[in-house]
């Protein structure tokens, strides 16, 4: 009888062994898993023209999330010219520049950036929406803070595309205001934050194109829209 029951209670002890290690191995992996989605996250931060931008009616129609703490940073200022290309490079330098401890946040960099729209022009609710998607959400925002995330926008090259004579060539007259003009630009975003007590920098290629209006529209250019990240006119 006993020379019976040991192999199976060697069976069972061997099956137990293997059911714990088999566990163990599933515990290590989620908490493997858990720690590269999270660096992911920091790395790649949010999507930015892939991503649904906050409901919003516009600009000025609800206050800020939170107030702004006086002396502790400042909103990105975008230049008051009528220099096309200086204009379009303090833009873009303003897009990409927030920090998220610095007492501010996504809509207070959207109503930053639409201080150079046009509030009377029928483009400006659609630029509203291009600036909040390129801006991290809400959700993306308070992540961020974890990492103390930083972000700013090194300009390789700011170029009227050869495609906007196109684009002018076959618009309808009177669909483009007089003193219209596309830039793109071409660059590298730089992100800095604090991943585990250590300070961290990553960089990524970005290229878009916005469409802003001077003179004899404007004395000062306007910002029309953005078109989605990666996809600018050549």
């Amino acid at each position: 009888m006993n020379a019976r029951t040991k192999p199976l209670a060697t069976v069972s002890a061997d099956r137990a062994s293997r059911i714990r290690l088999v566990w163990s191995v599933v515990v290590i992996g989620v908490l493997l898993a858990a720690v590269v989605v999270a660096t992911i996250g920091f790395l790649l931060g949010p999507p930015t023209s892939d991503s649904a931008p906050e409901p919003t009616s516009g600009p000025s129609t609800s206050a800020p999330e939170t107030d702004a703490p006086a002396g502790q940073a400042e909103l990105p200022k975008i230049a008051k010219t009528g220099d096309p290309a200086r204009f379009a490079e303090s833009v873009a330098l303003a897009l990409f520049a927030w920090d998220t401890v610095g007492g501010f946040q996504p809509r207070d960099y959207t109503e930053a950036i639409l201080t150079a729209a046009d509030p009377a022009n029928e483009e400006t609710n659609g630029l509203a929406t291009d600036v909040m998607g390129v801006l991290p959400t809400r959700a993306a925002w308070v992540e961020l803070q974890k990492y103390e995330t930083a972000q700013r926008l090194e300009i390789d090259r700011l170029y009227v595309p050869d495609a906007w004579d196109d684009v002018v060539a076959q618009a309808r007259k009177g669909t483009i205001l007089p003193g219209t003009i596309a830039y793109t630009v071409d660059g590298t975003r730089h992100r800095t934050g604090v991943w585990d007590g250590d300070n961290t920098a990553t960089t990524h290629p970005v290229s878009f194109t916005m469409f802003i209006a001077c003179e004899p529209s404007y004395e000062a250019c306007k910002l029309l829209r953005l078109t989605q990240f990666d996809k600018p006119l050549k």
